[in-house]
């Protein structure tokens, strides 16, 4: 699993050569829904910069883990979450705050979403 989520940011790295690269690195408040639709219950997410030139990103403490990589004002994620592959591609505001879609391998919707803001 490692391995692929490696794969998948490594892969989005060098698939724009060149392209200016966000600063997504802080902690935030985020909010969204489920893959269902229904209302996700709000929390903390932190995203750090890591020596490869991933960043690294951690919902509520840990509960959740992913790898991301930006792509001019694209942050594409990678994570498990429930025992389940996920993948965000979430657009880096204007203003700093991060938003967009998510899926969730196996889950019967295609509802998901997250809202960041700057803590």
């Amino acid at each position: 699993m490692r391995v692929v989520l490696w794969a998948f940011a490594l892969v989005l790295a060098l698939a724009v050569p060149g392209a200016a690269r966000a600063d997504v690195v802080g902690s935030y408040k985020y909010t969204g829904t489920e893959t269902d639709g229904s209302v996700e219950t709000p929390g903390v997410v932190k995203v750090t910069a890591e020596p490869s030139g991933a960043y690294s990103v951690v919902w509520d403490g840990g509960d959740y883990v992913g790898v991301g990589q930006v792509i001019g004002n694209l942050f594409a994620i990678a994570a498990v979450a429930d025992g389940k592959n996920t993948i965000m591609l979430l657009t880096i505001n204007p203003d700093g705050s991060v938003s967009g879609p998510w899926w969730r391998r196996k889950d019967p919707g295609n509802k998901g979403t997250e809202s960041w803001t700057h803590n």
